[in-house]
């Protein structure tokens, strides 16, 4: 086969393909036909265009060309370890571009960044709706000893009033009151209830009274609440939440319901005041007609707060008001996509002496919070008439607060203040019940 040789410049370089192409005639006329044919193809695709003949490219010259464009392509590309490839057609570049973990999390966290911000941004917003409640000059009557001592817990009372629904909270009694205990080290929650017929001090008109502990809110709001309990039992309470059923009903019904564990002997007195429980907070009352664990909305949680002729009395309807706000609790936890409609219908209906920062860091570090422990206070007490008034006559004051302590705050051995060892024997005084 003779071959012809081409004058290509001293100073070009071509790759072996092109240099074969004029040098070798039989090499050139395969190379136009794959040309042709790929251009035919390109040009009528489909199903019926006919395959292009296969090139008669040598094993050399596929080497060649893979180490050309292993060298930067046929062009002044380059190739990743920065070697610049050899002048031919058109140009080309071996560069990828590599996965950079680092501007992803910069990425990453401004994004989280900007949800926080609109979070936040949120949640103030919606709790402007709060009703809150006026303490710029209240007197919590909180021992310096005992800030001392319980510095490491902050302690918020969660106070339920028979208010009905569009009434007023002003004047209304407490049905249920529970101290939510956090430890601030761990976020180790304990939930005390206390009974709302305990007979001790408080302000009642300017005067300090021993009386129902469910009247001081009729006298003084939660201000003076939270002053009888810190009088009485030692504590540093200068948070609360004031809210009535019609809340526990909607905070129920927007979280889908709560899991409870009904009794035998509540089923009767549920299906008997169900129906005034839906007429206070509006709404409609389903009978419960089987014991054991199910899900109740929120008229029968209400109602299931409420009760205690037969099931219980105070100290039973304490128990079932703390089951029922720790299912709320978990539940809420657990269920962030529901906060949205939990902030709009209920946050409007409860009265708050915490600041708005309070509740934001409440809400930002409740993912965190385990309720431990359920504690009913008193332990130790005298249920029956007084001077012809019922009342839960702790037995005696002084011993029950030091069991509190052990047991809510691990004080063992917990010496009780002046303050409330002066109330305990005025307690034995006036009724007699040591």
């Amino acid at each position: 086969m003779s071959r012809r040789t081409v004058d290509l410049g001293e100073d070009v370089h071509y790759s072996p393909e092109v240099i074969r192409k004029y040098e070798d005639p039989e090499f050139a006329k395969a190379s136009e036909k794959y040309e042709r044919e790929a251009r035919r193809r390109k040009n009528h695709g489909g199903k019926h265009s006919r395959k292009p003949e296969k090139s008669f490219r040598s094993d050399d010259s596929r080497r060649a060309s893979r180490s050309t464009r292993n060298n930067g392509g046929y062009g002044g590309g380059s190739s990743n370890s920065g070697h610049h490839g050899n002048s031919g057609h058109g140009s080309g570049s071996g560069t990828r571009t590599r996965w950079n973990p680092g501007k992803f999390i910069r990425n990453l966290i401004i994004i989280l960044a900007i949800l926080f911000i609109a979070f936040c941004g949120y949640f103030l917003y919606m709790t402007s709706h709060l009703d809150k409640a006026d303490t710029s000059d209240s007197n919590f009557a909180i021992n310096s000893q005992v800030a001392s001592d319980l510095k490491g817990y902050r302690n918020i009372a969660i106070l339920g009033v028979d208010a009905r629904a569009n009434e007023g909270y002003d004047g209304s009694r407490t049905d249920a009151i529970i101290i939510m205990s956090i430890k601030k080290s761990n976020g180790d929650i304990k939930l005390i209830s206390v009974m709302r017929d305990s007979y001790l001090k408080m302000n009642e008109n300017g005067t300090l009274t021993l009386d129902k502990i469910t009247h001081a809110h009729a006298y003084g709001g939660g201000t003076d609440t939270c002053a009888a309990l810190n009088r009485s039992l030692d504590l540093n309470i200068s948070e609360f939440v004031i809210f009535n059923w019609k809340a526990v009903a909607d905070t129920v019904d927007a979280l889908g319901g709560i899991t409870v564990d009904v009794k035998q002997d509540e089923i009767s007195d549920l299906n008997q005041y169900g129906k005034e429980t839906a007429r206070n907070v509006g709404g409609t009352y389903t009978k419960i007609t089987t014991t054991g664990k199910q899900t109740i909305d929120g008229v029968q949680a209400a109602t299931y707060c409420r009760i205690r002729k037969t099931s219980g009395g105070d100290s039973g309807r304490a128990n079932r008001y703390k089951k029922v706000m720790s299912a709320v609790m978990k539940k809420a936890i657990t269920s962030p996509l529901k906060l949205n409609t939990l902030a709009k219908e209920v946050l409007p209906e409860i009265r708050t002496n915490m600041s708005q920062a309070q509740l934001l860091t409440a809400v930002l570090r409740a993912p965190g919070y385990d309720i431990k422990k359920n504690i009913s206070w008193p332990k130790s007490y005298y249920g029956g008439l007084v001077g012809g008034v019922w009342y839960a006559v702790p037995t005696t004051l002084s011993s029950n607060v030091q069991w509190l302590h052990a047991k809510a705050f691990a004080q063992t051995n917990y010496t009780p203040t002046t303050t409330c060892l002066n109330i305990s024997n005025e307690i034995i005084s006036s009724t007699g019940i040591q």
